[in-house]
């Protein structure tokens, strides 16, 4: 027996659910491995590594507490930040008034579909983009346009030509209604409506290195090059100009080039991107990226 359009719907947003869990599962795991294998980052563990076996094992300790606190503390700011952005979901309302061959019901907005009648009241948010049957609104488009005005729409014969968001039978998810009772057949649910449109175009923004990320990569590189080049070096001028065993040459060599680790300089710069990020919140600014925050 063939499934009715309603049970492939449902499935369809259970599976949808369900992928988006999965996603956000994995977003975390690679926030959290990026703290972690930060250049800077990755200098810290290669001198932890180094100096627990060169016995300065309370050192190592150190510096690994370090680099998990920093990220950590990284982890945490990013996540406030994308809790917020997450909070603009709170624009599409989590029910809809629809009229399906029988009196008028409340459903979940996510199981609307395409020619469903839906009642529209004053207060209501709008659930998806749909077209007037009757009545008239006075509705809020700033959260598509900006526009500070409220906008009269209305059901007409001929409601013009030009952009859909001028067209004054339409309707739009995500928008308030400010005052009106109306009828409206939906067109566009979820990620084919204009805010949802908006939405992907968002999402397919690509994440370049800040500056600040490709300098503290040249600075990472330029550390490690030092501190190996001095500890290689006092290897055979430890053991043939200073009289050292080899062993103890190598045990200095290691020490040298964990004494050029500069420890303090990636929770330094966390916390100071950190400052930042909570200056440009109480502006109004959400960050998204804690490493965005110079440019």
């Amino acid at each position: 027996m063939g499934l009715s359009d309603r049970e492939v719907v449902r499935r369809a947003l259970i599976y949808g659910r369900n992928e988006l869990t999965r996603r956000h599962r994995n977003h975390w795991a690679r926030q959290l491995l990026r703290q972690i294998t930060h250049p800077l980052a990755l200098l810290l563990w290669l001198a932890a590594v180094l100096a627990w076996f060169s016995d300065s094992r309370p050192l190592a300790i150190a510096i690994v507490v370090v680099v998990i606190i920093n990220a950590a503390f990284a982890f945490v700011q990013e996540r406030h930040a994308e809790q917020a952005v997450e909070a603009l979901s709170a624009f599409i309302p989590a029910t809809a008034r629809v009229v399906r061959q029988a009196p008028e019901i409340s459903v979940e907005a996510s199981e609307l579909v395409p020619g469903d009648v839906i009642l529209l009241a004053e207060g209501d948010k709008i659930p998806a983009d749909a077209r007037l049957l009757d009545g008239s609104l006075e509705v809020d488009l700033s959260t598509l346009t900006g526009e500070s005005a409220t906008v009269r729409l209305e059901t007409r014969t001929a409601a013009g030509t030009g952009p859909i968001i001028e067209a004054t039978d339409l309707v739009f998810s995500g928008t308030t209604i400010v005052t009106g009772h109306a009828h409206a057949v939906v067109f566009a649910t979820g990620m084919q409506t204009e805010l949802g449109r908006i939405a992907a175009l968002s999402a397919r923004v690509t994440q370049d290195e800040s500056p600040l990320e490709t300098q503290v990569k040249r600075v990472a590189w330029l550390i490690a090059a030092v501190a190996v080049t001095m500890g290689l070096a006092f290897i055979p001028l430890g053991t043939l100009l200073a009289g050292l065993s080899l062993r103890d040459s190598v045990n200095f060599a290691i020490g040298l080039l964990v004494a050029n680790v500069p420890e303090g300089l990636l929770p330094t710069i966390t916390l100071a991107l950190a400052v930042g990020v909570r200056v440009l919140a109480r502006s109004g600014a959400l960050v998204k990226k804690i490493s965005a925050v110079e440019t």
